[in-house]
């Protein structure tokens, strides 16, 4: 009797694998259409470990590089969320977001000091305004640009008081600073000023 009770419970187990999905299969890596370029850049890479000057990296900017590509590809694998902002700057952002599973456009909007985006959209990037200044990056921003952010990443930013900088809890190898024609969005020219004024609407929890 002992046996057939266990191979009972074998086969409620198989059973269950069978119905049940993997616990990765919610991870944004499965949906994310940059997981599968984060991967190959990343292979790509570590291929090219063994003469890095091929690849056109020294030694030390090759390595650089790889562990970026490893805390992106960590982050998607690691996350049930598409990136989610937290405006903790005592002033308003503006940022680019949409809901992945209708659109892959982004649209800007306007996120209150205080409020975190909804965890069903997508915080593609938070606009940077001219003049902008950003821990880490030896100069302001001298026209506007985007701070986009990787898939799956939980960012907070926040403004330094003592050199009014804005900072952010994620190491820099989870966003990039781009400009107009390295991204494909609309950047509009708005100051500061411009965003204060308008009404916060970006979704939120």
């Amino acid at each position: 009797m002992k046996p057939l009770k266990i191979v009972l419970v074998v086969l409620l187990f198989l059973i269950n694998l069978g119905f049940a999905q993997p616990s990765w299969a919610d991870r944004i890596s499965e949906d994310s259409p940059e997981y599968p370029q984060v991967v190959q850049t990343l292979n790509s890479l570590l291929t090219a470990t063994n003469n890095p000057e091929q690849a056109g990296y020294t030694a030390e900017e090759l390595q650089q590089k790889i562990a970026a590509l490893q805390l992106q590809k960590q982050t998607m694998e690691n996350s049930e969320d598409w990136a989610i902002c937290r405006n903790e700057t005592g002033k308003k952002l503006a940022i680019y977001a949409r809901k992945p599973e209708n659109s892959t456009q982004n649209s800007l909007y306007y996120l209150g000091q205080g409020e975190s985006t909804d965890e069903d959209w997508d915080c593609d990037a938070i606009y940077l305004p001219n003049g902008s200044k950003i821990a880490g990056l030896n100069q302001p921003i001298e026209e506007p640009a985007v701070l986009k952010i990787v898939d799956g990443t939980h960012l907070v930013a926040r403004t330094n008081p003592t050199t009014q900088e804005m900072e952010f809890n994620v190491p820099p190898a989870l966003f990039e600073v781009l400009k107009a024609g390295q991204v494909n969005w609309q950047i509009p020219n708005l100051a500061q000023a411009d965003i204060d004024i308008q009404t916060p609407n970006a979704p939120t929890d």
